[in-house]
């Protein structure tokens, strides 16, 4: 995963690049997100049946693929065409919950048009 924030450096313009790669103040909140990231083990298990595995999760009463929630990402539209409307039908057809942000580019009428399920902010 190192490797990511190497080939975005040199795609992005320096000041998109800071903006994805920082926090805010003095990023540490980041930082202790990093640390508890490492700290997560998995248990590797070997020759096991997984034809039958499910990962859903029901959240707030919203039945879920998988416990994940595609959380804000501000000025998606920034990185790619209508960001926030791509990411609201990925995280659709994913069955998973997409989370708007307050400094979106795409409006909140453009991404409720974008999708049939409702998303959260």
């Amino acid at each position: 995963m190192a490797d990511y924030p190497l080939l975005a450096q040199k795609r992005l313009p320096k000041y998109l690049f800071d903006f994805i790669d920082g926090g805010a103040f003095n990023e540490f909140t980041m930082k202790l997100n990093g640390e508890d990231y490492q700290r997560i083990a998995f248990r590797k298990r070997v020759l096991k049946d997984v034809s039958n595995i499910d990962t859903s999760i029901e959240i707030l009463g919203q039945k879920l693929s998988q416990p994940v929630i595609l959380a804000p990402v501000g000025f998606a539209g920034v990185y790619a065409k209508r960001g926030e409307v791509q990411a609201a039908r990925a995280a659709e057809k994913a069955r998973v919950p997409f989370c708007l942000s307050s400094v979106s580019v795409c409006s909140m009428d453009e991404v409720k048009k974008s999708t049939s399920v409702p998303f959260w902010y």
